[in-house]
């Protein structure tokens, strides 16, 4: 095996130390999300005021604070593997992807159908939120690890027909926690003296399956799918906790009835 570069070497400590806290705040979301821990569930915990305030600028702030050390994590692997140039190309064209799907479904309600974003996911740039396509780059990069992970032997075209498909079904899993749990998201209805809708269109569905096939088809690097059984599967792993997550989520809500 080649020796690391020096950018390599000096990443190490940084990917460590963001590995670490993203699976410590992932622990977090999963108690808030799955338990539905909001300000009234704070409140009946301390009548320290200055606690309540941390505690509820930890809920209100974690979610996209979440998403972007999903992200950072899925970067700071790809820039130690593959390289930064990689690294900032793949990032750059599913971000961009994903928010260019935002952006036409907003202006043009179509093919997530008529959506709007809230702040759930941090400040806006025009209609759609920083933490939208650092979502989109962290559930691609880690549905086509996981692939890769998995399947030996895998041909380019078979890569992102299988990612695509378990992006599409984390998105079953994610639609109805981002919408009515979490309130990233909802769609305007047609009559706009009707309240706003919950439940996303069909199209919406296939547009995440397409997207995604789309994009992993234009990630086309040689030493990805020679070199990934060499370093520990972050992105994979990331993937999975993100699914883990939704689950238990949809679990609680259950349990709550």
């Amino acid at each position: 095996m080649p020796a690391k570069s020096l950018i390599a070497r000096w990443l190490e400590p940084l990917v460590s130390g963001l590995w670490i806290f993203f699976l410590v705040w992932t622990a977090w979301i999963a108690a808030v999300w799955t338990f539905a821990i909001g300000d009234s569930v704070v409140a009946g915990w301390t009548g320290n005021r200055d606690l309540r305030a941390v505690l509820g600028w930890l809920i209100a702030s974690g979610d996209v604070a979440w998403i972007i050390l999903a992200a950072a994590n899925v970067h700071l692997w790809l820039a130690e593997t593959e390289g930064l140039r990689t690294a900032r190309r793949w990032a750059l064209i599913v971000g961009g992807g994903g928010a260019a799907l935002a952006v036409a479904s907003t202006l043009g309600g179509f093919p997530l159908g008529p959506i709007e974003y809230s702040r759930q996911l941090g400040m806006k740039f025009g209609p759609v939120p920083v933490g939208l396509p650092l979502l989109w780059f962290a559930l691609v990069i880690g549905a086509r690890q996981t692939v890769l992970r998995c399947w030996a032997g895998v041909t380019h075209g078979q890569l992102a027909v299988a990612t695509a498909a378990l992006v599409l079904l984390t998105a079953a899993q994610l639609e109805p926690v981002a919408a009515k749990v979490r309130a990233w998201w909802f769609w305007r209805p047609i009559d706009p003296s009707q309240p706003p809708q919950f439940s996303p269109p069909w199209t919406n569905y296939a547009a995440w399956f397409l997207t995604a096939l789309v994009l992993t088809y234009f990630l086309r690097e040689d030493r990805v799918a020679t070199r990934q059984r060499t370093t520990t599967p972050r992105p994979a792993m990331i993937f999975l906790l993100l699914n883990a997550v939704l689950l238990a989520t949809h679990l609680g809500r259950h349990w709550r009835g």
